[in-house]
This record gives structure tokens, C-alpha cells and sequence, in this order.
């Protein structure tokens, strides 16, 4: 039962035992204020929240954009330089193709480039003629000696072709020469594909000691 009484308190005591206890009236708890953890953050609005996460997302676009931009450019690149190093390699197999095939036209062209054939063992035709069946016979023609040289011709190839100067050389058993001379003119026109046609000179009194002829077609400065 209550025995004592204060304004926030009331002193209890049982009345078997005689135990007493103090008892504390209940408080009424009205407008109680949230306390907010030291720690936390403070509330964020969802609009906020919404326009930062799109300007993140339009960044992360641009970014994903320039570099798809900078890719293409570099595919591009890359995809000329191929194209570039293609061409170049087939004008070179072109000209390799030209220089193999063709090497005729490409002495005509550029006659320097019969020494470039001569050192990879290749004697290039650029007439387009052969010099064949060579007989050599001395005659005496008024009691004086005579060197005849009579030989053949053949164009081939598959067009009309006009022979050139020969130019004959005599040598001896040392290689040296010993006397040179120059046929101008060879039959009376160009000769067809597949023609043969002959020649022959006559040389008066010629030098002691020949051992061998060399027969050619003339070269600029021995045409006259």
C-alpha cells in the first residue's frame, strides 16, 4: 500500500511484511526529436539524385562515343596503309613482270639496263634478230688476197623488224684487234616475223694473223 507520497515518487510498503520500496509515477513522453548519428549523411532529394545519376550516364556516353570515334579513325588508318603497302606491292611485281617478260622493251627503253641483265647472266636481244650460220672464206681476186664473211639473219619475233648495221671484228690469238668495219646496209627493208635473210662482206688485203671474227650489230657511235 502507498504510505509516503511525492510530487514524482511514492514510497510503498507491504503490509505483511513490512518491506518497503519507492515507486516512480510515469511520465507523459510528447514532441521527441529524432537525433541523428554522427556519422550518417545528410537526406538526399530524388530529383537530385536523378540528374546526377543522368549527367553520369551522358558523361559515360560521350566518353564510350570518343572513343568508338578514335577506333574507326584508327581502323581507317591503318585500313589505307594497307590498301597503300598493296598497291605498292603489285606496281613492284608489275615491274619485276615487265623486267622478266619483256626484257627487249625495257633495253630499248633504257639501254643502261642491258649491263644490269648482263650481270644477272642474261644477254637481252633488244632486235629481236639472230646472227647464225657464219662461213668465212679467203679468195684471191686479182692477185690480191680477200676476206669473204657470209651469214644469215632471222627475225624472231612477231613483228616486222628492220635490221640494223653489223659491225665485224678481226682478232687475233690474243683476243686483240686487229681490224673493224661496218655493213650499213642489210637487205632492202625490214624483214617479217618469222624471215630469214642473208648477208655477205668482202674485205681487201686484211691484216696477218687473224684468228677469229666477231660479227654484231653495230652500236651508235660505229654507225657511219
Amino acid at each position: 500500500m502507498p504510505n509516503e507520497s511525492g510530487s514524482d515518487t511514492t514510497v510503498m510498503r507491504c503490509g505483511s511484511c513490512g518491506h518497503g520500496w519507492i515507486e516512480a509515477h510515469a511520465t507523459d513522453v510528447s514532441d521527441l526529436v529524432p537525433v541523428r548519428p554522427q556519422n550518417s549523411k545528410p537526406d538526399i532529394d530524388d530529383d537530385d539524385a536523378e540528374d546526377r545519376i543522368i549527367a553520369e550516364a551522358r558523361k559515360i556516353a560521350r566518353a564510350a562515343q570518343l572513343a568508338e570515334h578514335k577506333a574507326r579513325a584508327a581502323r581507317q588508318r591503318r585500313s589505307a596503309q594497307m590498301r597503300g603497302w598493296g598497291g605498292l606491292a603489285a606496281g613492284i611485281c608489275l615491274v619485276l613482270g615487265a623486267v622478266v617478260a619483256m626484257p627487249e622493251r625495257i633495253v630499248q627503253a633504257a639501254p643502261a639496263a642491258a649491263k644490269l641483265y648482263l650481270l644477272a647472266g642474261k644477254t637481252v636481244n633488244v632486235y629481236g634478230l639472230n646472227i647464225s650460220s657464219i662461213q668465212q672464206q679467203y679468195m684471191i681476186v686479182n692477185g690480191q688476197p680477200v676476206l669473204a664473211l657470209r651469214g644469215r639473219i632471222a627475225n624472231i619475233t612477231a613483228e616486222d623488224r628492220r635490221v640494223p648495221p653489223l659491225r665485224f671484228v678481226l682478232r687475233n690469238a690474243n683476243g686483240e684487234q686487229l681490224h673493224t668495219w661496218t655493213l650499213n646496209s642489210v637487205g632492202k627493208g625490214p624483214i617479217g616475223a618469222g624471215v630469214v635473210t642473208s648477208f655477205v662482206t668482202r674485205l681487201a688485203a686484211p691484216p696477218a694473223g687473224v684468228e677469229s671474227v666477231e660479227i654484231r650489230f653495230a652500236r651508235p657511235g660505229e654507225i657511219g
